[in-house]
């Protein structure tokens, strides 16, 4: 998940009075963590932790996440392409 803007994270964290360290123990995380996604230092995180914070902050997580969908290459193509390869003509 992508972080579409660590300052609405941190808005959001102030609006509901967490304090940067109470909000990192109700995801499980560093005070540091928080600090780096709200100053836009850590720009990628895992889907737990994104919907973890959202839930916290009583927003949805699409508000302050973006998802980002990984390109998947299936493994029966790869078989292929390596058959061709190494099959003699």
């Amino acid at each position: 998940m992508q972080v579409k803007d660590g300052r609405q994270v941190r808005r959001w964290r102030m609006q509901r009075r967490f304090s940067q360290r109470e909000l990192a123990f109700l995801v499980r995380r560093t005070q540091s963590t928080i600090h780096l996604i709200e100053t836009g230092k850590l720009r990628q995180i895992s889907e737990d932790l994104a919907v973890a914070i959202a839930a916290r902050l009583d927003v949805p997580w699409d508000d302050l996440f973006e998802a980002h969908e990984v390109e998947l290459v299936s493994e029966v193509a790869h078989g292929s392409c390596a058959e061709s390869q190494s099959t003699p003509v």
